[in-house]
């Protein structure tokens, strides 16, 4: 009956989320009250508690031992070096201390806040509040889109184009002005907002911005800016949602018969925004150049 007892005790500890340290205190007290134990349960017990209350232990007997075993077996999936770029690129802020449960305020105020410049505050309190008026969640929903007048608004006051540069024809908004922006449009209609947010944020512009050759960048931004072409990126695939560390979609580089280098391609991707009504397509797929067209590595990076 106590052993019975003593696990109930436990699996409520569990229910609770008890910290570890708890549960050999129940252990340690219980025994010693309701069990008959000998000096080999309490070596036991105090070798245990040990390594596994004290970080310095736990990480030398216990961690430490099953990352080996993972590297040596190669349990871990691979990643390309392009992937490993992309999930060491983000950077945290303050919502590390709140995850840690160890907020500073005093570090908190001290950040500096970036404000919006006259020519964003502007686009922000008159062409912005002019677009929540000319509809709501209710008439899209209603009829399952944007109307004319709507998208013909988004694509004449540059809304797809606010990270693109002035320059190419963009508006060439700080990344504080575009959040604004988004933050107004969710508040009158979350389709809206998505519909805004999406080219300005995943896609064609920022990936030709970033990594395009000049002739694409004067081929295609100013299209974007002004709507002329609508982007959308296909990452999204049935078995790996937007893991773009899972994707499965796939291009192989050959030669063709007028020995110009292209891609085969063989992907299925799904739940793409603006997908249905896209002129250009960003698209990612890893790629493989088995007959070294590019250079010596079979495998490139996505």
């Amino acid at each position: 009956m106590e052993t019975l007892i003593l696990i109930l005790l436990i699996l409520a500890f569990g229910f609770f989320s008890f910290p570890l340290y708890s549960y050999f205190a129940l252990i340690g007290i219980y025994s010693a009250i309701f069990f008959d134990v000998g000096t080999v349960f309490w070596a036991i017990f105090i070798v245990l508690a040990a390594i596994l209350l004290i970080p310095t232990f736990r990480i030398k007997f216990i961690t430490s031992k099953i990352v080996n075993f993972i590297n040596k077996k190669g349990l871990l999936p691979k990643i390309s070096k392009t992937e490993e770029a992309a999930l060491q690129a983000g950077t945290n802020w303050v919502e590390a201390d709140f995850f840690k449960a160890q907020v500073n305020f005093k570090e908190i105020n001290a950040q500096k806040v970036t404000t919006l410049t006259a020519e964003e505050q502007s686009f922000l309190d008159d062409v912005v509040d002019e677009l929540c008026e000319k509809t709501t969640d209710w008439e899209i929903f209603q009829n399952r889109d944007l109307s004319d007048e709507v998208w013909q608004f988004i694509k004449d006051k540059k809304f797809f184009g606010m990270i693109i540069p002035k320059e190419y024809g963009g508006l060439g908004f700080s990344a504080t002005a575009h959040s604004k922006v988004i933050e107004k449009l969710v508040s009158r209609s979350q389709v809206l907002a998505i519909t805004v947010m999406v080219p300005n944020s995943l896609g064609p512009a920022e990936l030709i911005l970033k990594h395009g050759s000049q002739a694409q960048k004067d081929k295609y931004l100013s299209d974007l800016a002004t709507g002329k072409l609508v982007p959308c990126f296909g990452l999204t695939e049935p078995n790996a949602g937007s893991d773009a560390t899972s994707i499965t979609s796939n291009g192989v580089l050959f030669k063709d018969e007028n020995d110009e280098i292209k891609i085969k391609l063989n992907f299925e991707k799904r739940y793409i925004t603006l997908g249905n009504i896209a002129t250009l397509i960003g698209l990612a797929f890893v790629l493989k150049d088995p007959e070294h067209l590019l250079g010596g590595n079979e495998d490139l990076d996505r």
